[in-house]
C-alpha cells in the first residue's frame, strides 16, 4: 500500500530513527529527516502558486487531523511534519508528506 493512500491514526507511536530515514528514502520525494522532523522546502513560480500549495497542505492537514509547521515566503514554502504528542516522527508524518507529494509531483525543491 502506498503511503499516500493510507490514513492517519490517533496516538501513533514514534518510530525508530533508522526506520524514519529508510521510509523517507524509499517512499518520499526529497523529504529530509532531521532528528524529530520531516521537512521539505517547495519552490513555486510566484506568490499565487505558493499560496495554492499552502492551501492544499492545509486541506490535507485538516482531512487527516495532523498539522504541520509552515514557513511561507513569496515563492517558497517549507513544510515540517512531526508528532509532538509522540515526541518524534510517526507514520502519520510520512502519510501526510506522501499526500503532499501526490498533489505536487513536479514542484521544485531546495
Amino acid at each position: 500500500m502506498s503511503l499516500a493512500t493510507e490514513r492517519c491514526t490517533p496516538n501513533a507511536p514514534a518510530m525508530p530513527v533508522d526506520e524514519t530515514v529508510r521510509l523517507a528514502a524509499a517512499q518520499l520525494d526529497d523529504w529530509m529527516v532531521a532528528g524529530p522532523l520531516l521537512e521539505k522546502t517547495f519552490r513555486c513560480a510566484d506568490f499565487h502558486d505558493t499560496m495554492a500549495l499552502v492551501n492544499a497542505v492545509a486541506w490535507i492537514a485538516h482531512s487527516q487531523d495532523h498539522h504541520p509547521d509552515l514557513e511561507v515566503g513569496y515563492n517558497r514554502c517549507r513544510v515540517v511534519w512531526t508528532t509532538h504528542s509522540a515526541g518524534g516522527l510517526t507514520r502519520n508524518d510520512f502519510i501526510c508528506a506522501a499526500r503532499v507529494d501526490a498533489l505536487f509531483p513536479d514542484t521544485e525543491t531546495e
